[in-house]
């Protein structure tokens, strides 16, 4: 069983914050936009940028998921959810007009390519070659990230799959 203070220690590394809020102070046209310090400028402004959840947003508007259909019971309507992840939530707002929630990017952390295809399948805001480094944008703080509920349902997940004997 690992923990998800365990899964922190092992997949998160460095806190890059400052350096991503200071590069995206570069972007929109304060350097030559052919430049790789633009490019990198631009890249950190979308790191910088709001999340949009669209999960917590079709939640709101009284969406849950019900074995594999999107139901929504007080306007008796249901979708397919397919596939069950943070595009299916994405695709479902966008096919019924809810418009996604934007949550605020606090930190940047440097972690595993293997960890960000797990937050990335949770909806978390993820870019695999930032300068050649993989950085999530964590949209919270004042915690430790092992506390985060996106850590711990990773965490669980992993477990859950070790149980019964998948990798």
């Amino acid at each position: 069983m690992i923990t998800a203070n365990d899964l922190v220690s092992r997949e998160v590394h460095h806190c890059i914050s400052h350096l991503l809020f200071t590069v995206a102070g570069g972007s929109g046209g304060n350097v030559e936009s052919t430049t790789e310090l633009a490019d990198l400028a631009e890249q950190a402004f979308e790191l910088c940028s709001p999340l949009e959840d669209w999960e917590e947003a079709a939640d709101q508007d009284g969406w849950a998921i019900d074995g594999h259909l999107f139901v929504n019971h007080p306007l008796q309507t249901t979708a397919e959810a397919s596939p069950l992840d943070a595009s299916g939530w994405q695709e479902l707002c966008q096919e019924f007009e809810i418009e996604p929630y934007q949550r605020e990017i606090f930190e940047h952390w440097i972690v595993s390519d293997w960890l960000a295809d797990k937050l990335e399948a949770k909806g978390e805001k993820v870019d695999k070659d930032f300068a050649g480094l993989t950085v999530w944008a964590r949209t919270t703080t004042g915690q430790a990230i092992y506390c985060d509920w996106v850590i711990e349902q990773i965490a669980t997940e992993v477990n859950s799959f070790s149980l019964m004997g998948v990798e």
